[in-house]
């Protein structure tokens, strides 16, 4: 992989009183508004790319500035409220902010994407163990780690289904490339919700709205349950 190159990208807004992401990396590039940008520095954080504050004012218009305008071949996203990285197998275990372990799991599923061809790959959203199966899947919910694979990756953006635009690049790359590659054994351990910065606060219909586009979309493929406010993947391979 001497010929191809990694970035790695932490998305951020309005949590530089909480700086997390950066702990677990060897070396990252924090992504923020310049409105905000001083605010971060203040915080301690080493690296920052300030972008126009109507550029990236949404998760998805920030997520696909980075996709768009990142030098590297390989691009990784990680949200900004990681507290941990998790190893699941039988069971959860800490990888206790080891950031040359971490990061080095960030470079071997780039290497993996690199040699078979996948354009996007995702950890999943939850980390309970009964859920894991084995070591990877090929389909699923996106959790706080993105990778994408600019030389392969197919999809683009869609601001009618925002609120799901990572379960939208799944759709598209399924279609497009027919598989996504999800290291079911590494997760993350996130923080709720619920901070100045978190998407706690969208509006419902707005979400709502999102939803129902998606099923317009992608038909019998996708599926919301309201009551648990959990997605589904219904591709069947």
């Amino acid at each position: 992989m001497s010929d191809v190159t990694l970035g790695i990208y932490v998305q951020s807004y309005k949590r530089y009183d909480t700086i997390l992401t950066q702990d677990l990396f060897e070396e990252c590039t924090y992504v923020v508004r310049k409105s905000e940008e001083e605010l971060y520095r203040q915080a301690g954080v080493k690296k920052i790319w300030a972008v126009d504050d109507e550029k990236i004012n949404n998760a998805i218009k920030t997520y696909w500035y980075i996709i768009d305008n990142a030098p590297e071949d390989i691009v990784f996203v990680a949200d900004d409220d990681i507290e941990d990285a998790i190893y699941r197998l039988d069971s959860n275990v800490l990888i206790g902010k080891d950031k040359e372990v971490i990061t080095d799991e960030i470079i071997r599923i780039a290497q993996l994407m690199y040699d078979l061809r996948v354009g996007y790959a995702c950890i999943d959203a939850t980390s309970t163990p009964f859920n894991y199966d084995g070591e990877f899947a090929f389909k699923g919910t996106s959790g706080s780690m993105k990778w994408v694979n600019k030389a392969v990756f197919k999809a683009r953006p869609d601001e009618n289904v925002k609120f799901n635009y990572d379960i939208d690049l799944i759709f598209q790359e399924l279609l497009y490339n027919r598989i996504v590659l999800k290291p079911r054994y590494l997760c993350g351990k996130d923080k709720q919700d619920v901070n100045a910065g978190g998407d706690s606060g969208k509006l419902r219909q707005e979400q709502i709205d999102s939803i129902e586009n998606m099923k317009i979309k992608w038909g019998k493929y996708f599926g919301y349950n309201y009551k648990s406010n959990k997605p589904r993947i219904k591709v069947e391979r």
